[in-house]
């Protein structure tokens, strides 16, 4: 089976590991080991490390979590990774990871962690062959699946722990990458047309995050909060010491 589907079980075994990793390096994932191993932290994204894009997808907040995005994974990737191959599946999968990303980095600074987005990206696939073909979709999948994602879209709107964004924006990362590469629809370009759309406004919006939050109140205290609890003063003291030079009058 995992010869079948490499790429699943690789993404599948990678997550298990850092998890372990993680846990092994501090049991309790406090909010300092999260920032460190990668989480999505804005602060860490406008100072230019941009690999917080990448790695959040890789990262969970706890066995549960694990345990629930593995099976989703298990459930939906081999499938994507059959019509496309194993490269392309791959390439698909980390972009739809920082699309998720960066729709959580334009519209949150809290810090947010897991492969959810990615997923939900492997989720809309079964969207896009809805609409390549719709009564043949029907004939083989039935409704099961949009039942799923129902299920998933109300419990991610529901549950005030969820990145609603990641989820979001991974979803239609997906929808949009799946366009991008389109070859079978009537109207290939049309689609082509709406992904690049999506593109350009996703790339827009994180443009005036970048802009309006860098030398924040809330990106010096997001900063500030992540030296603090990490116990490095050092660091706090020096972020506390920039914080006044813009905000000392206030």
């Amino acid at each position: 089976m995992t010869r079948k589907y490499p790429v699943t079980y690789a993404l599948i075994a990678i997550n298990v590991v850092v998890f372990a990793i993680m846990m092994v390096y501090d049991r309790t994932l406090s909010y300092p080991t999260l920032v460190d191993f990668g989480a999505k932290v804005n602060f860490r994204i406008v100072d230019g490390l941009l690999w917080h894009l990448i790695t959040p997808m890789f990262l969970h907040g706890g066995i549960a979590h694990l345990a629930f995005n593995s099976l989703a994974l298990y459930y939906v990737g081999p499938l994507v990774e059959r019509f496309y191959g194993p490269k392309r599946y791959l390439a698909f999968y980390l972009l739809i990871g920082i699309i998720a990303s960066i729709g959580s980095f334009i519209t949150s600074n809290s810090v947010s962690l897991g492969a959810s987005g990615a997923i939900f990206g492997l989720f809309a696939f079964h969207i896009y062959l809805f609409i390549l073909n719709r009564e043949g979709y029907k004939e083989i999948f039935g409704s099961q699946m949009f039942l799923v994602i129902g299920i998933n879209l109300v419990y991610t709107f529901t549950n005030p722990t969820i990145d609603k964004a990641g989820h979001i924006f991974g979803f239609l990362g997906g929808l949009a990458i799946y366009f991008l590469f389109d070859q079978f629809s009537r109207n290939p370009e049309r689609l082509k047309r709406i992904a690049f759309g999506f593109l350009i406004l996703l790339a827009i919006g994180a443009g005036f995050k970048f802009k309006t939050y860098k030398y924040s109140e809330d990106y010096f205290i997001d900063k500030f909060s992540y030296y603090y609890y990490k116990g490095d003063n050092e660091n706090a003291w020096r972020v506390e010491q920039e914080y006044l030079k813009y905000y000392g009058d206030h």
